[in-house]
């Protein structure tokens, strides 16, 4: 019997029925990779968020989000106008209305990283194939360079999200003439990535190189005018409120900081500290990628652009600009394995041996486990490797709650340097300064106070404690020095130790709480 001869009902059940089996059977190994992909990225985002406090950064992000939900415990340490904007902070400021809590923020930031894993391999899709899609969401999942950062309260990965999904929409406008109206939800993706992090608005100049090089994705013309008009708005909506909110002067002091700050980095930390995060592996498949020519008899002139000027404004703009972030790299993440999943997965159409097949899985099953191994790693060690947005700081929580539970609710602390003020700040509601913040407005955060004469300070009984921590000594034996000497200089004696990893006479002291007497 035909199916045509069951009764009309009977008969559209089957006919989705088999639609349903034949997409299934399509698409159905694709979403079981991805969903096991997804879940592989959730747990390196979420396993042990909470087993090491927050560091300087996060102090401050956390802090502006408690500010902006009006928690008393943070009045007057943490001023909302700083150097970013706020759109992530006032994503987190319902999770911090009440007491002082830490690690809440960061489960946030972990979805919007999981989030990105999802539009790279959409991004990959739309540009190449579900195959590439795959395996450049897989290589994300497990690169060290994207789990660090987006297991920390950090701008970056907000913004990457943002950025990302800016990408899909440019390559759903460029990919057929009917699709031209996705240019403007690409402007707003850019916007709002803008007002996650300002440095977003280095990738309008990628759009624009882009635009440049394709001139056909300006007919018509309206929608990459109203793509700028809603990136240039949205991106422009944090400075123009501060101003109306009475804050342009200390957002004009951030500016003027951002512009004379000092070379922090030599030239090749980027390709060294960021590459080796990244994974060479990758670096070098995404290079292989971009001369892959041959991929399905399908023309990829298009896709090379736009990924090519997605990657070369910001990497020739930040080389360029003095200071060198660790974070700062992060929106290339997603470009750069999209490309590396180009050169590793057309590999079986152009080997002409049995085996073809796994080598190209046995080259992504490498990239992965080379990323994956130090990802893991992390996670069960979070790391302290003194660069910012690159780990929790040992030792910084546990000091601060020592602090609010055993010492006066007026009392004042000297530290070394911000970092721990910072810390000291968020997790005890105790006011800190750090001895290294230059007394040049020119030279220092204007969120910071400078300690002009600690010694007349410390005789006034301006500061009743010092705070000597292994990270800020690290950085700056200067200033730890100079801490010392104060310490005895004023008959410092330690009231609280903070210890880091080992046992018995190999435990070392990673934070010192002394308190001085004029």
């Amino acid at each position: 019997m035909d199916e045509l001869d069951y009764p009309p009902p009977l008969s559209v059940y089957l006919r989705l029925r088999v639609r349903l089996a034949v997409e299934l059977e399509r698409h159905g190994p694709y979403r079981l990779l991805l969903l096991i992909i997804v879940v592989v990225a959730a747990a390196l985002r979420y396993v042990g968020l909470g087993a090491v406090g927050l560091n300087s950064d996060e102090s401050v992000y956390a802090g502006q989000a408690a500010s902006l939900a009006g928690n008393p415990r943070f009045d007057g340490l943490f001023p909302i106008v700083r150097a970013h904007p706020l759109l992530t902070q006032i994503l987190m400021s319902p999770l911090y209305r009440d007491g002082t809590p830490d690690t809440v923020g960061r489960y946030l930031t972990a979805l919007f990283g999981v989030g990105t894993v999802l539009l790279v391999f959409a991004a990959g899709a739309v540009l190449y194939d579900r195959r590439v899609g795959v395996v450049a969401a897989a290589l994300l999942a497990v690169m060290p360079y994207h789990v660090v950062i987006s297991r920390q309260i950090m701008l970056d990965g907000p913004m990457t999200f943002f950025s990302t999904a800016a990408v899909l929409c440019l390559a759903l406008a460029a990919s057929g003439p009917k699709r031209r109206r996705w240019l403007v939800a690409c402007g707003a993706m850019l916007g709002l990535a803008a007002l996650s992090k300002e440095i977003a608005i280095v990738l309008v100049g990628s759009l624009f190189v882009f635009l440049s090089l394709e001139n056909r994705l300006w007919r018509p013309v309206r929608f990459p005018l109203i793509a700028l008009i809603l990136t240039v708005g949205l991106a422009f909506s944090y400075p123009v409120l501060t101003v109306l909110s009475g804050g342009s002067s200390r957002g004009q002091s951030y500016l003027i900081w951002q512009l004379t700050r000092q070379p922090n980095h030599s030239f090749y930390f980027y390709l060294l500290d960021v590459g080796g995060s990244i994974g060479f592996g990758i670096l070098a498949a995404a290079l292989l990628g971009l001369f892959a020519r041959r991929w399905s008899g399908r023309s990829a002139t298009w896709r090379e652009t736009l990924l090519i000027s997605w990657l070369a404004i910001p990497v020739l703009f930040f080389e360029m600009w003095p200071v060198k972030g660790f974070s700062y790299l992060l929106p290339l993440a997603p470009v750069l394995v999209v490309l590396a999943a180009r050169a590793v997965v057309p590999i079986p159409e152009l080997l002409r041996t049995r085996t073809r097949k796994w080598v190209s899985a046995a080259l992504v099953a490498a990239l992965m486990v080379a990323a994956a191994v130090p990802s893991v790693l992390d996670v069960i060690r979070p790391p302290s490797t003194g660069l910012a947005g690159a780990g929790g700081l040992p030792g910084g929580r546990e000091t601060g709650r020592w602090i609010a539970q055993n010492t006066p609710g007026g009392a004042s602390f000297l530290t070394i340097g911000p970092s721990m003020a910072n810390l000291i700040m968020y997790y005890s509601g105790r006011r800190a300064d750090g001895l290294s913040v230059s007394p040049n407005p020119l030279h220092r955060n204007p969120a910071y106070q400078a300690v002009v004469n600690a010694d007349a300070d410390l005789r006034n009984g301006d500061y009743q404690y010092v705070v000597w921590d292994a990270y800020s000594a690290r950085r700056s034996q200067t200033f730890s020095e100079r801490a010392t000497e104060l310490v005895h200089r004023f008959n410092g004696a330690a009231v609280h130790y903070e210890y880091g990893a080992g046992h018995g006479k190999n435990r070392q002291a990673i934070v010192v709480v002394y308190e001085v007497t004029p």
